[in-house]
């Protein structure tokens, strides 16, 4: 899902504000179209007056570009103070870690050992001796990761993204993506929940990011080119013209102390040129920059089983676990 930028009118605002005060605990009515009564206290009255006591007042909403200088602690414009702490305030309300048990509400039944072996053959290929022990159930553990994306370049962009991964391996579910709203929580119970591996979950969202963005970010990389591109070459015609000047000057001097102070010049003018290319640089370089704002681990009903096969002349034999929502198997 990519944000698209919302028009900096009064009316944006005043539903935000209205629906966000709302939920932090504030009392809010339309006075008018543009302004908003509120009466709040504790946590919420915390954003509109320092010492959290009870805050009863009006705010005032203004369109962005308005030329008039307005009272920052009553009125509310695109960038202002009260906007950033409000949405501090609902980001902290979220749950940033949590567990649940989930199932898709179908009849969750182990798979018949035909099927079952079919299901190997098609996702790992056919091999010769096949067997699994008896399912048992089990369950298998994921992490659903909602991530808030920007992307800083000459124009800067959002995009959200929920990205889920089966653990302990971190491989991609899209699946669990699309379907967590239609999955019901299961009756509490008492499971070793793992533990997550931050530098791991960080690998995992990274590679999932570059993915999801490649297609955005090849027509960036593409407009950062044209625009770095443009701004080197200004850069490089104005200094080698500078610099074709002061050779100039150097050559017409006889005494040795204008050569030493225009050589100096010319050596300052070359690393000044230098600068402005690694400024232009750096300037255009794109930078990608997730924000993790929630997690949830999910246990999902599943089936275990020891599974022996032959490679060759080898026989090799792997625990396994069978997840009735995709079908599909993970070999551990």
């Amino acid at each position: 899902m990519k944000f698209l930028k919302i028009p900096p009118r009064a009316e944006h605002l005043i539903d935000f504000f209205e629906e966000g005060l709302h939920s932090v605990g504030a009392v809010c009515e339309r006075s008018w179209h543009d302004r908003l009564e509120v009466l709040a206290e504790g946590d919420a009255a915390l954003l509109l007056r320092n010492d959290g006591d009870l805050f009863s007042g009006e705010l005032y909403f203004r369109d962005g570009g308005s030329p008039d200088a307005g009272n920052p602690e009553i009125e509310v414009f695109p960038g202002c103070p009260l906007a950033f702490r409000l949405v501090e305030a609902l980001w902290r309300r979220h749950l940033a870690h949590s567990r649940v048990c989930l199932s898709t509400g179908i009849n969750v039944k182990a798979p018949p050992n035909d099927v079952a072996e079919k299901l190997w053959h098609a996702q790992f290929g056919s091999f010769a001796g096949w067997h699994a022990t008896p399912f048992a159930p089990t369950w298998i553990f994921s992490v659903v990761a909602a991530v808030r994306c920007e992307i800083q370049a000459n124009d800067q962009s959002w995009s959200s993204h929920r990205l889920a991964f089966t653990l302990p391996d971190g491989e991609r579910d899209t699946s669990l993506e699309l379907t967590l709203e239609q999955m019901s929580p299961l009756q509490k119970v008492e499971l070793d929940w793992p533990a997550l591996d931050p530098a791991a979950l960080s690998d995992w969202i990274g590679r999932a990011i570059n993915i999801e963005l490649a297609a955005q970010l090849s027509k960036i990389k593409e407009r950062q080119q044209l625009f770095l591109r443009r701004e080197l070459n200004r850069i490089d015609e104005y200094f080698e013209n500078y610099a074709r000047e002061l050779r100039e000057r150097t050559d017409r001097q006889h005494k040795e102390e204008a050569i030493k102070r225009y050589a100096d010049r010319l050596e300052a003018t070359r690393l000044e040129h230098n600068r402005r290319r690694t400024d232009q640089v750096e300037r255009h370089t794109i930078h990608v920059l997730p924000h993790v704002d929630a997690l949830l681990t999910v246990a999902e009903p599943a089936f275990s089983a020891s599974v022996t096969w032959r490679a060759g002349r080898e026989e090799r034999i792997a625990r396994a676990l069978f997840v009735p929502r995709t079908r599909r198997w993970h070999a551990r």
